[in-house]
């Protein structure tokens, strides 16, 4: 059986994502009158509030867990899959690729794994970690949830009169072409991992769920932002020439750069908070500091080498279907010349 095939048609899905709602909040009050965590298995699972200090193999099998998060995240995969399979059963279900759900669903499971999983228990007691939720959230699931192409897929599922009266005139919007400008999304690559790492915001985020919860979803969206542009496959009126392409691509490079040296030059650890904290297992805080900051350079400058070398392949590749089209435009136009001109008499 389909994935697609469980999902509910619309006023079912509306029903059920409203009665998750309110089982998810449940839920969340119940974790938090209780003790904060229980083992399941082999698995304990718990709060960001409630996390153990870490020792090993323990950070292996500890999960954190917040049901409100969890609910929207899973809301937007089945939404996903209801959208899907309404193309797929379509006329147009050319676009409802195998390919492009298996890629939004893996990006959604890796965003999935990366908040709630041992990455998110100790992303507040390990800066590596949250580095590593950084490189998810913002390089490497947006692209593949992109490549999914859910705007594309919305706007032909919505039929006719929804897209013309709740969809295109947002889409068409002067305010929103300017929101999603390119520059717009290289700045909020850039200030939002800066503004979050130098400004009290981090801090919070270790005692507070909703700060640390509410920074996975300005990473995510930051990365969405950044990536529409390039991946394609989604509607948009900013398309990126392939030399603008390359540069935009680039600047992956001198953002993380920076970041990496912010963490990786001081001689001190610079927050106190995770300082405090108590470990037994693992890197001392200054030495988790300093491993973030290069794991920031070295990756961060990979992954931004990566995907201009891509941009470039693509550039050449585009380049010469160009040609050959342009040769058999010009073989074409000669061979019609050639059949146009008139016999010339034989010599007897």
């Amino acid at each position: 059986m389909r994935t697609s095939a469980l999902i509910p048609g619309p006023r079912a899905f509306a029903a059920l994502a409203g009665l998750g709602l309110l089982v998810s909040i449940a839920l969340s009050l119940a974790i938090r009158t209780g003790s904060g965590g229980a083992s399941v298995g082999f698995l304990f699972v718990c709060t960001i509030a409630a996390v153990p200090p870490p020792d090993f193999p323990g950070v292996l099998t500890t999960f954190a867990f917040e049901p409100i998060p969890v609910f929207i995240l899973l809301t937007v995969g089945a939404g996903y899959l209801l959208v899907f399979r309404t193309v797929r059963t379509g006329p147009q279900r050319r676009l409802a690729s195998t390919g492009r759900q298996i890629s939004f669903l893996t990006g959604l499971v890796l965003v999935l794994l990366t908040v709630f999983g041992p990455l998110a228990a100790y992303s507040s007691t390990f800066l590596t970690a949250h580095m590593i939720q950084h490189f998810v959230l913002i390089t490497i699931a947006p692209p593949l949830l992109l490549s999914g192409a859910p705007l594309t897929l919305l706007l032909v599922a919505a039929g006719r009169d929804r897209r013309d009266r709740w969809l295109y005139p947002v889409l068409h919007a002067r305010w929103f072409h300017g929101f999603t400008n390119p520059l717009v999304g290289l700045v909020l690559f850039a200030v939002i991992p800066l503004g979050w790492y130098t400004t009290p915001a981090f801090e919070q985020s270790l005692s507070n769920a909703w700060v640390h919860y509410l920074g996975y979803g300005l990473f995510l969206f930051a990365g969405i932002h950044y990536w529409w542009p390039v991946v394609g496959g989604n509607p948009s009126r900013w398309n990126l020439s392939h030399p603008i392409r390359l540069l935009y691509l680039f600047s992956l490079v001198p953002i993380h750069a920076f970041l990496g040296t912010l963490f990786y030059e001081p001689s001190q650890v610079i927050y106190e908070d995770l300082q405090a904290l108590p470990r037994y297992w693992g890197p001392s805080p200054l030495l988790d500091q300093q491993i973030a900051g290069a794991m920031m350079f070295i990756v961060g400058e990979m992954l931004g080498l990566i995907a201009t070398l891509a941009a470039a392949a693509r550039w050449a590749s585009a380049d010469e279907r160009q040609g050959k089209r342009i040769d058999a435009s010009l073989a074409r136009k000669r061979a019609a010349k050639a059949a146009n001109l008139p016999m010339e008499p034989r010599q007897d």
